[in-house]
């Protein structure tokens, strides 16, 4: 039994390294990095995830082109028909029931009921640029576009009919995100001259950048209360500054420990899991904070780091995969399998340390068999004394 001991460890550690290999989401493989989804030098601009069925995901590029994944990013498939071919895709969004998907893009804001089989252009006047969109929970047929040149437009109508909404805005004033928060019933515009907020639905607009640089461009703004179980008044900012923060529904910004000074903070996504778990969209990649944007660590690796990260967003079943707009959309953490040179390190590692015990074991052997024949000496020697003292 002893004989077998180094032949049962080498054999578990083959089978262990084997079933390591195949198996991409367990033990040491559990897949903490992030992964191309296939969509290379795609210049993804916007992500929608369909929260009747996140398995679908939607991504949207520089190049006017939008792709569809029917199976949480492992495949996809171009479904642009009807979209400009010559316009980036700025957002992707869908409205309040989830059936209608909304892209606004460089040529005008499009429509799509089918899953993005076909688009139709939405009534607008104008050539408007649209930059953001923005939807009112309790009010199913309002949305909000935010534009490049002519600031905000309403419409009551799921978009049928359109109204400015720029009083208390600056003339020209680019639009980068908006977002509504539904529990305060307040509107939220990142922009090219800081923060503006709105309290009455788009009927006035009040700078609220206490704090912030002076000519200051906001990517991103985003309530901790845009999802279950946020602190009130808390208000993030991303922007070409870094990251800011204000406490009191944004009379005051600050920034916070880690402030990120001198990134571009692109995208702010508030975790719905946990409100005090953010993820930014930088020009260094996607960072984490777990303590609501004090201090900043990676997300993983594999992901390039001269890339850009535009959009951030939970999908797949369960909402257990983050997936990242770049060049590509990103995956965190991976599914596939293969042979990365990180994979192959962690391979090394375990292959070693069974190494370590196969020749530990073997070693253990030798000396248990050396004993016993020192033991097996000792005994054969003082037979053969015994036998030569009966004699004399």
């Amino acid at each position: 039994m002893r004989k077998t001991a180094p032949k049962v460890v080498l054999l578990s550690a083959i089978i262990l390294l084997f079933l390591s290999a195949c198996t991409s989401n367990s033990g040491i493989f559990a897949g903490g990095n992030w992964q191309s989804s296939g969509l290379p030098h795609q210049h993804i601009r916007a992500l929608a995830v369909d929260f009747n069925n996140p398995q679908v995901i939607y991504a949207a590029s520089s190049q006017g082109k939008n792709f569809t994944s029917n199976d949480g990013g492992q495949h996809w498939i171009e479904r642009s028909s009807g979209l400009p071919t010559d316009s980036s895709i700025n957002v992707l969004s869908f409205d309040t029931t989830g059936k209608k998907l909304y892209a606004a893009t460089g040529a005008g804001l499009f429509v799509s009921t089918d899953a993005a089989l076909h688009w139709n252009k939405v009534a607008a006047r104008g050539p408007f640029n649209f930059t953001a969109l923005a939807f009112n929970f309790r009010e199913p047929h309002t949305m909000y576009a935010g534009t490049a040149f002519q600031g905000v437009l309403r419409s009551s109508d799921d978009g049928n009919t359109w109204s400015s909404a720029n009083t208390g805005l600056p003339p020209g004033i680019a639009i980068n995100s908006l977002t509504f928060d539904s529990e305060n019933q307040q509107l939220w515009a990142a922009t090219s001259s800081g923060v503006y907020r709105t309290d009455d639905k788009g009927l006035g607009w009040q700078a609220v950048n206490t704090g912030l640089p002076t000519s200051i461009v906001v990517y991103s703004v985003q309530p901790d209360t845009i999802v279950p179980g946020g602190t009130r008044g808390l208000i993030f900012a991303g922007t070409n500054h870094g990251f800011f923060f204000s406490q009191d529904a944004g009379a005051h910004w600050t920034s916070s420990q880690d402030s990120l000074v001198g990134t571009n903070v692109r995208v702010i996504y508030v975790d719905f899991h946990k409100p005090t778990t953010l993820f930014v969209g930088t020009d260094v990649g996607v960072l984490r904070s777990d303590n609501s944007g004090q201090n900043w660590g990676g997300v993983g690796s594999g992901m390039p780091r001269n890339q850009s990260v535009y959009a951030i967003m939970w999908g797949t079943t369960g909402y257990t995969q983050l997936f990242a707009a770049a060049d590509d959309v990103y995956m965190y953490p991976g599914t596939g399998g293969g042979f990365g040179f990180n994979r192959l390190i962690e391979l090394l590692i375990v292959a070693v340390f069974f190494y370590a015990l196969y020749r530990l074991a073997r070693r253990r052997r030798r000396t248990s068999r050396t004993d016993r024949n020192a033991e097996q000496s000792k005994v054969e020697k003082g037979s053969d004394l015994a036998k030569t003292s009966n004699l004399t």
